[in-house]
């Protein structure tokens, strides 16, 4: 072999070693690149069995089946929309793309991109994004609901006091009609209303007039709601008080309804509560919401609803407990029962405002409010205040 020959073999070979080197950092980079991206990938065959996933997948909370199993094998929603997807994708050979599939409580959005021994799965949980996305929608309704002011609620909730007080006379003398009309039936026989026979219309009558009025009392209710969720606490006067005091009045003020909800009602106070800076009448309306909801949720007298009022020295900060047995929150109400016009018991009349309230009042007093609830076992809901600062103690 000649000298010439020699040296054009070991450029081939450099070149080679370059390309080869050059397909090494080619294939780190994308290895690194499949497995840190923040999107939950996983390679499936044909058939759609598992081949490779990358860490996001492998380290997600929902289980990732084993190698060579299929990615969507269950019969849940999610796996049923997404096996439908797969045989799309391998059909038409084109990438798909789905969103809003909801999955253990999350929402994820998919991208499904076909290549020659499979297709690409990339699953991305957009549950915050569609939470965001949410309270933006709610943000720009309450903008609107911002402008609600006296006058126009004046407009709504007057003419419908003249409708209580109307539907409150027309049930006094219907009261008083419905006797004389029954002796009317029985001496000349049924006759013919507007409704139909007297006859068949007549225990009716006094139905419609009570439905009347409890739509009527619902107007007022949501009115008053909505009045005082526009309302900001800029005119509350804030002071300094006791919790276990304003916790007391509340109880106090629930007291009948309570006695109709339960046979075991307890409430305890930390005897050491440091005074707390605000509104009491409005940490007064949380506690008075929390014992009407809890209240609400009891399916008998023998379950029970407790309160109980604690200080944590570390935190300086008091906690107000409402514990009941009752019904509890199904799992995906969970993210939406402080939403203003969120509500479950529509069928009760319920505005959906009287939680989005609540924290906005604990909201506006540096507090928290925080759910812990199992569907049919019960609601725990703590309300957090920090205690009166020193700063505080001077200028009260």
């Amino acid at each position: 072999m000649s000298i010439e020959e020699q040296r054009e073999i070991t450029e081939v070979k450099r070149e080679l070693n370059n390309v080869l080197r050059d397909c090494h950092e080619k294939e780190a980079f994308n290895f690194a690149l499949f497995q840190h991206n923040p999107s939950a990938i996983t390679i499936v065959d044909a058939e759609g069995r598992v081949v490779k996933s990358n860490l996001a997948r492998r380290y997600a909370p929902d289980p990732l089946p084993e190698l060579g199993r299929p990615l969507f094998s269950g019969e849940s929603e999610c796996d049923m929309i997404m096996k439908s997807e797969l045989r799309k994708v391998r059909e038409q050979n084109r990438v798909r793309e789905v969103s809003d599939v909801r999955s253990g409580g999350r929402i994820f959005a998919f991208t499904l991109a076909p290549f020659s021994q499979g297709v690409i799965v990339i699953r991305q949980d957009i549950t915050e994004h569609k939470r965001a996305e949410s309270q933006l929608v709610q943000a720009q309704k309450l903008a609107a609901l911002g402008t609600l002011d006296s006058g126009v609620a004046h407009e709504v909730s007057n003419p419908n006091n003249v409708m209580l007080l109307g539907l409150k006379s027309l049930q006094r003398v219907i009261d008083q009609l419905l006797p004389i009309l029954d002796a009317h039936s029985e001496v000349q026989g049924d006759f013919d209303t507007a409704l139909g026979s007297y006859s068949a219309v007549r225990d009716e009558i006094p139905e419609m007039v009570a439905s009347c009025y409890r739509a009527a009392e619902r107007i007022n209710r949501l009115v008053s709601d909505l009045k005082s969720y526009a309302r900001k606490d800029d005119g509350d006067v804030r002071e300094s008080f006791d919790v276990s005091t304003v916790v007391q009045s509340a109880a106090d003020l629930m007291g009948s309804t309570i006695r109709k909800a339960t046979h075991h009602f307890s409430i305890t106070h930390d005897d050491e509560l440091p005074p707390v800076m605000g509104a009491a009448r409005r940490i007064e309306q949380i506690v008075i919401n929390l014992l009407c909801n809890a209240c609400q949720a009891l399916p008998d007298q023998e379950c029970a609803i407790s309160i109980a009022t604690t200080y944590n020295r570390a935190t300086q900060e008091i906690h107000v407990r409402v514990q009941d047995e009752g019904i509890g929150i199904p799992p995906d109400s969970m993210p939406q029962i402080t939403d203003p016009f969120f509500t479950t018991k529509h069928d009760t009349g319920g505005t959906g405002l009287g939680l989005s309230i609540s924290r906005q009042i604990a909201d506006s007093h540096g507090g928290t409010l925080v759910f812990s609830s199992a569907d049919g076992r019960g609601t725990q809901v703590t309300l957090t205040l920090p205690v009166q600062s020193d700063r505080e103690n001077e200028s009260s």
